[in-house]
Order: structure tokens, then C-alpha cells, then sequence
């Protein structure tokens, strides 16, 4: 321990006299034996990183994210494009099923005669069920369906659309072979003939409210295939707790009409069951497949059911990755897009922030311990090559300044040289530094007589420079106060000026308003026969106290249900006093006395 301390305070002194001593022979020798070791510890450290033993602390973490999310993209890639293999024979077959009953049922090609058949639904199911179900046992999907444009009750507030919609129960993994078959939305009949159970929260047809782009997809007129399968944004299915989305495209019927869709779903626990669960270095990994909701706010399905799954996912960019928050949670990752026919949506893949920010600064750290200790070593060869080297020249150098007449003991050629320079040319040396000495002293008699000639002259420069700086500030206050004037003057001015164009102004515009009320008047009057007007405005005197208020109340602009509001009484009431004002005031309709109290108010202005 001991050993140690001495080390450091070696070191420590060896530093400080760098510090101290920056062009001396030691600090310039430990100066450049520095920048050599660190010269060549930058080389090591370039070729470790060049073949991949040292990396940025972010690297590696980085490197697996990006694999990661290429891994998952081409997975959930190829998954749907298996499900548009399997969607487009389930449509083919779907129609195929559907037209034969239609033709046994001879409503051939008649497909709103559907609507309210339920004879006719139930016998399509049942043709369809096995088609359904075996196409269901080989996609990689939760459950299967297909919907028809029609429906047993078209009466009802919110359209429901018949068809078929099988899931498989209790996934607990990817596979789903061997889990059984249950039916959310179908006639029970086609279930019993079929020995499956109904789900929990069975119903007969189904409303695809929570997928606008189901909807959309059954309403629409186009039959391109490869424009119109999509997969749906993930929402949540009604009377049902699970969340999930559907792949679907149309069935169309031969002449090219879009009579159904058809597709598979994809539930939020098949999606977590079938994205393995990547960890790095113990910290889990987090898949998603996201839909935009908003700018920069996105909802999804998430391979972690311990995550936020139904949050609101907020997203911005965090340098080259991407930045992810719900709530008090936050991760950080990176995004690709993931284009499924018309649909658009992204893959993701993140990190928690914590463990990303442990990660890197576990890295960091690493790389931190390697810098230090080549820097010691950097120190330490410093040191020992000092102590070597060095410290025979400097006694060699001390014993020169303190008796030039003795050898030096290092036995350095250079050294012994100038040793032997100095000792020829001392007796020169001294002779010439006698001749300095009286040329010196001249030139500081000089140099007397030149100072004090110089203090007269600066004296007088700055007595003269101080008479200057006074007249240049009276100078300066006599134009600070004429520009202030001239401010002052100019101001008025367009005040005065100002005040005069709004005063023209204003008249101008009470002119034109009188003279437009004139007219107004005028043709008012043209329009209205004077002695009815007359007969108007004496009559007024004649209204009951009920009938004035109701009067007044329609001069204000109220309408019949304010004046009803405001006076309290029946429509019927208002009806009666409404006749008996039209009759007083000899007007025949409401019309006729809103024009006369139109007058009467531009006659009181």
C-alpha cells in the first residue's frame, strides 16, 4: 500500500513540475513521451474499433435492434403474405359455396334477396362452415371469417352483417392445431351441426363499427385484389375482451360485384404468443405492429402483455432512433414501415429507456477503464524514462550553473561540447560585456535627457487633449437638444395632422349613414301605405298591458319561443294575444308588423 502512495505522489509531482515547467528539458521530454504513448494508444484503440473488438458505447445495443427489426419485419412480412395466399383461395372457395346454395335456393346472382332470408344465410353457412374451418387449420392466424352484404334483420339502428366468425380458444402458443374451435358470430345451428361451442358473448351477425376499414372494404365498388385486402387498425371486439385485427379482402361475385368479405384475425394474444421473446443481455425486448392514430400518436399490438397495451403511444425522434412514451413509461427503438395491400402501418422494436441508458453506459464505462489504465501506463513509462534519462542531465546542468569550471559527469556528447564551448569563449565573453557595460552607461545618460523632454511634451498633448474633450461635450449637448426640438416639432406636426384626416373621416361617414337611412325610409314608405301606418301608430295607445309587453318584446327581435320563455305562457295564450294586437293594429300577418315596427324604429332615429 505504501509502495503505491509513493507511486502516486511520484506521479503527482512529476505532473506538477510539467505544469510548472512546460519548456524545460524534463517537461519536454515527458511531453513528448505522453504524446507518443497516446499517439500509439489512439492507433490501438482506431484498429480494435476497425476490427470490432471496440465500438461506440451505443453499438452494439444499436446493431441489435436493427437485426432485430429486420428479423421481425420479414417475419410479420411473410406471415402476411401467407394469409394473402390463404385469403384469396378462401374467396374463390366462398364464392363458389355461395353461388351454388344461391342457386338451389333460385335466387341465382340475386344477392338482395339475402337480406332478410334467413333460410337462405343459414343454408350459406352451413355450406361454407367446412371451407371456413379448413382454411382456418393452415393460415397463421387466431380465427377466420367472411361476412355477406346482407343481413336476417335489416330494421335494426346499427347494420349487422351475417356470415361466419371462428376462433380458436385458449392459445397458449403459436401453434394451433391441437386448440379448439369455437363460434363468436353464426347461426348455433351450423355450431351444434358441428359439434363447437358458442363463445361467451355469442351473438348471431356482426357489427363491424370498431373497423372503419372492414366497413369501407364491404361498401366499395372497385375489385382490385392487390389494392383492396388490408389489415385493420387493432381495435377492440364488441362484447369481448380481447383486442385485434383483421386481414381481409372481398369476395366478389362473377359479374364483379363486391358481395362479402372474407379474412382471418389476428387477436393480441396469437400476436404475443407467436413473436418470440428477444432479450439482450436480461433486458426483454418490446415487438409492435402500430397504427397511427394521430400525429405522432400511435395505438397496436405489443409482444409484451405487461407493457401499455391499450395507451396511447406517443412517438418522436431521439436522435437516429425513435423516442416511444405512454404514461410514465418510456422506450426507445427503432421503426419500419409495413405496407399490407391499401393498408399502412409500422413495425417497432424498443428498448425501456432505463435498461437502453444502463446498457450504454455500461459500454461507456467499459471504455472509460481502458482509456485510464493506458493513460497510466502512458504515466508510468513517463515516469520511469524521466528518472532514467533525464535526471542525469539536469545534475549535470545544476552543476554547470554552480561551478562552470567542473566536467560534466553524464558523459553526453553534446554536453561535453558545449561544456568545452563555454570554456573558450569565456575570456571572449568578458571582454565584450566590459565594452557593453560603458556603452550602457552612455546610453542611459541619453536616454535621461530623452525621457524628461518627452514628459514636457506629454504633458502638454494631455492638456490640450482635455480642453478638446470639453468643447466636444458642450458640442454634444447643443445637438441633443436641437434634435430633441426638432423631435418635438414633427411630432405636433402629424398629431395635428393625424387628428384632422380622422376628423374629415368621421364626418364623412356620419354623411353617408344619414343619407342611407333616408333612403332606407323612403322606400320603406313607398313600400307601405301611409294611412295604414298612421292608423299602426295611433292604435298602439289601445293594447292591453299583455298585449304591450308582447308587443315590445317582438320590437327587441324575439322570437315566439323567447316570448313564451320570457312571459311565462302557453303557446295557445300567444296566439290569442297575437290576434287581438293584429286586429288593434289593423295588420294581417306577422310579416306586415314586423315591417311597421321596422319603420317605426327608423322614424325614432
Amino acid at each position: 500500500m505504501l509502495n503505491k502512495l509513493t507511486k502516486i505522489k511520484r506521479l503527482l509531482l512529476i505532473g506538477k513540475e510539467i505544469w510548472h515547467n512546460k519548456r524545460s528539458m524534463r517537461g519536454r521530454f515527458i511531453i513528448y513521451l505522453l504524446s507518443l504513448v497516446l499517439l500509439a494508444g489512439s492507433a490501438m484503440l482506431i484498429l480494435l474499433n476497425v476490427i470490432g473488438i471496440v465500438q461506440p458505447p451505443s453499438h452494439d445495443i444499436d446493431r441489435f435492434l436493427e437485426y432485430e427489426l429486420n428479423t421481425r419485419t420479414n417475419d410479420i412480412k411473410r406471415q402476411m403474405n401467407a394469409l394473402a395466399a390463404h385469403n384469396i383461395d378462401l374467396s374463390q372457395q366462398l364464392q363458389n359455396d355461395i353461388d351454388r346454395v344461391m342457386l338451389e335456393q333460385g335466387i341465382y346472382n340475386n344477392y338482395d334477396a339475402l337480406n332478410n332470408n334467413p333460410e337462405a344465410l343459414t343454408a350459406i353457412q352451413q355450406a361454407t362452415y367446412q371451407t371456413l374451418a379448413a382454411k382456418m387449420q393452415q393460415a397463421p392466424a387466431s380465427g377466420a371469417l367472411y361476412l355477406i352484404n346482407a343481413s336476417v334483420n335489416t330494421n335494426l339502428l346499427e347494420p349487422t352483417y351475417n356470415g361466419l366468425f371462428l376462433k380458436f380458444t385458449n392459445i397458449y402458443s403459436e401453434n394451433t392445431l391441437f386448440n379448439e374451435t369455437c363460434m363468436f358470430r353464426g347461426n348455433p345451428q351450423v355450431a351444434r351441426n358441428n359439434n363447437i361451442s358458442l363463445y361467451s358473448t355469442w351473438q348471431l351477425e356482426l357489427n363491424v363499427h370498431a373497423y372503419p376499414q372492414a366497413d369501407k372494404l364491404l361498401h366499395a365498388k372497385e375489385n382490385n385484389i392487390s389494392q383492396q385486402y388490408i389489415l385493420t387498425d387493432v381495435a377492440h371486439l364488441k362484447e369481448s375482451w380481447e383486442q385485434s385485427r383483421l386481414f381481409l379482402m372481398p369476395i366478389n361475385s362473377n359479374n364483379g360485384r363486391i358481395i362479402g368479405i372474407c379474412g382471418f384475425e389476428i387477436s393480441s394474444v396469437y400476436f404475443q404468443q407467436r413473436t418470440k421473446q428477444a432479450n439482450y443481455k436480461g433486458y426483454p425486448l418490446i415487438t409492435a405492429i402500430l397504427d397511427k392514430k394521430a400525429d405522432n400518436e400511435y395505438q397496436g399490438q405489443l409482444s409484451n402483455p405487461a407493457s401499455f397495451v391499450n395507451a396511447t403511444i406517443k412517438m418522436s425522434s431521439y436522435g437516429e432512433h425513435e423516442f416511444f412514451t405512454a404514461g410514465q413509461e418510456s422506450f426507445i427503438g427503432y421503426t419500419a414501415p409495413l405496407k399490407v395491400g391499401a393498408s399502412e402501418h409500422k413495425v417497432a422494436v424498443m428498448l425501456p429507456a432505463d435498461s437502453y441508458y444502463h446498457l450504454q453506459q455500461q459500454a461507456k464505462m467499459r471504455l472509460l477503464i481502458m482509456l485510464g489504465i493506458i493513460l497510466l501506463l502512458s504515466l508510468l513509462s513517463a515516469g520511469y524514462f524521466s528518472k532514467r534519462y533525464v535526471d542525469p542531465l539536469v545534475a549535470d546542468l545544476q552543476q554547470l550553473q554552480q561551478n562552470p569550471d567542473a566536467p560534466p559527469q553524464a558523459n553526453v556528447l553534446e554536453l561535453n561540447q558545449f561544456f568545452e564551448f563555454l570554456q573558450s569563449h569565456s575570456e571572449q565573453q568578458a571582454e565584450k560585456l566590459r565594452q557593453l557595460q560603458s556603452e550602457n552607461n552612455q546610453v542611459q545618460k541619453q536616454y535621461g535627457l530623452a525621457a524628461m523632454r518627452l514628459q514636457e511634451a506629454q504633458e502638454k498633448q494631455k492638456q490640450t487633449a482635455n480642453q478638446y474633450i470639453h468643447l466636444e461635450e458642450q458640442l454634444a449637448a447643443l445637438q441633443n437638444e436641437i434634435q430633441q426640438v426638432r423631435l418635438q416639432m414633427e411630432q405636433t406636426q402629424q398629431e395635428k395632422l393625424q387628428a384632422q384626416q380622422e376628423r374629415e373621416q368621421a364626418q364623412q361617414q356620419f354623411n353617408f349613414a344619414q343619407a342611407a337611412l333616408e333612403k332606407a325610409i323612403e322606400k320603406k314608405l313607398e313600400s307601405v301605405d301611409p294611412d295604414s301606418y298612421q292608423m299602426f301608430i295611433g292604435n298602439l295607445t289601445t293594447l292591453t298591458p299583455k298585449e304591450e309587453d308582447i308587443f315590445n318584446l317582438y320590437v327587441q327581435g324575439c322570437s315566439t319561443k323567447d316570448i313564451i320563455s320570457q312571459l311565462g305562457i302557453t303557446e295557445n295564450t300567444l296566439k290569442y294575444h297575437n290576434k287581438n294586437i293584429y286586429s288593434k293594429l289593423g295588420v294581417k300577418t306577422r310579416k306586415e308588423l314586423l315591417q311597421y315596427i321596422e319603420l317605426m324604429r327608423n322614424a325614432e332615429h
